[in-house]
């Protein structure tokens, strides 16, 4: 039978040792406590604040009938389900957080409920399975959501779409998420700062540099303000991949430095390899190519170590990169295709165009020009697919240059045409 409120009131009361007199005075009479612990009368809000101080419980878990401090406890096991997740200690962390799912929804914990929905939707993410994080993430966002809890929820679904190949989709939904949050009446700090990080970061993916630097500065001053260090440690890593030259390394090593301070105090692994994989990607496009390198393999060793699938296959077709540009074309080859697999495997659009790009350089570069088309021509689609529109362009540069040595003067002039089309777009 389901404990009454009132029946809980008199446990509670009880097991203090209080007489409903010594309870009851000097706020209420012992008579309306006898009517409450009774089920006569039901108090108010007030009433009921009052009884839960002098009981020493919270007021919600009076009502709703939680064990005292449930609510802490299980956010706390939240806590340590993220960092399993994150030491690649998959089904654990997911064990755990369908248990506190179940318990929260139980006991009314909505909020915490939803956390732990979000974080089992992590680990569909972490596996790999992008479509099942995408439907999980969407789900989610259709509840009423806190706004630290539904900035957290619509980032991700933002990212499984772009990953997915919906860039200009996931763009659109995050810059419409922001208007909607700085037009409430009270800004939440977390919530903005999160969904901004993922819209820096598809700035960087798609080489909007000045936009990207503007609303890292527009957030810049509520990071002291944001409760989650975790979205504090995302911002840094996210915005440091801005940095591209020799004279932002510097600037990107502080910024870099601070993300790793926040993910070693949250004891989080997987993100600290996400930071050695922006350290490479930024040195790359600064021309320290060895560098680079060394930082993919570090990335890529701490990501297939926790298993994090989707981040050990870009990891690996960034290494190709540096790879190939190093002189180095086999083993390029070999992570690409290695990674390829993988990418087709979770239907990660940019990842597989960025991989057939590759290995149509490589082809080129051992003369078989057949099979260098044929992967820039899908490179150049995938890309287009994605609405990925600059690497487009740079694909179509490569595949008429491509045409152009083999003489084929008009078909190389109509991949230049798509090019300078597609860069329009970019303005």
């Amino acid at each position: 039978m389901t404990e009454t409120l009132g029946a809980r009131i008199r446990r509670l009361r009880l097991a203090r040792g209080l007489t409903q007199r010594e309870l009851a005075t000097p706020i209420f009479t012992r008579a309306f406590l006898a009517a409450v612990e009774s089920g006569v009368r039901v108090p108010g809000d007030t009433s009921l604040r009052k009884l839960a101080e002098r009981l020493g419980v919270d007021v919600e878990d009076l009502r709703a009938g939680r064990p005292p401090g449930l609510a802490d406890e299980l956010r706390d096991r939240l806590r340590e389900a993220r960092r399993w997740l994150s030491h690649g200690r998959v089904d654990e962390a997911a064990a755990e957080n369908e248990r506190v799912r179940d318990e929260a929804l139980r006991f009314g914990l909505a909020d915490v409920a939803g956390w732990a929905a979000y974080q089992l939707a992590d680990v569909l993410l972490h596996r790999g399975d992008l479509h099942g994080a995408e439907a999980a993430y969407a789900a989610i966002a259709e509840d009423e959501l806190s706004p630290d809890l539904r900035g957290a929820v619509i980032g991700r679904l933002a990212y499984a779409r772009f990953v997915l190949g919906d860039a200009p989709r996931a763009v659109a939904m995050l810059e419409a998420e922001l208007r909607a949050m700085r037009a409430a009446p009270a800004a939440d700090p977390d919530a903005e700062v999160r969904v901004v990080s993922w819209l820096v970061y598809f700035c960087a993916e798609l080489e909007w540099f000045d936009l990207g630097r503007r609303l890292e500065h527009e957030v810049a001053g509520l990071l002291t303000q944001v409760r989650n260090p975790e979205w504090v440690g995302n911002f840094y890593s996210i915005a440091a991949q801005l940095r591209h030259g020799e004279s932002e390394l510097d600037d990107m090593e502080r910024m870099l430095a601070e993300a790793d301070r926040h993910y070693r105090e949250l004891d989080l692994e997987r993100e600290r390899g996400l930071c050695h994989w922006a350290r490479g990607y930024v040195q790359r496009r600064a021309g320290r190519l060895a560098e680079a390198a060394g930082e993919f393999r570090t990335a890529r060793a701490i990501l297939d170590r926790v298993g994090a699938v989707q981040d050990h296959a870009g990891a690996t077709i960034e290494l190709a990169e540096a790879l190939r540009r190093l002189g180095e074309p086999d083993e390029a080859a070999a992570l690409a295709r290695e990674a390829v697999t993988t990418m087709r495997r979770t239907r990660h659009r940019e990842g597989v165009a960025q991989a057939d790009r590759l290995l149509g350089v490589v082809a080129a570069g051992r003369g078989d020009d057949a099979e260098a088309e044929r992967l820039l021509v899908a490179a150049a689609d995938g890309y287009a697919g994605a609405g990925l529109t600059a690497d487009e362009v740079n694909t179509c540069g490569l595949l008429g240059d491509l045409l152009h040595r083999q003489g084929r003067r008009d078909e190389a002039v109509a991949v230049y045409r798509r090019a300078l089309h597609a860069a329009e777009r970019l303005r």
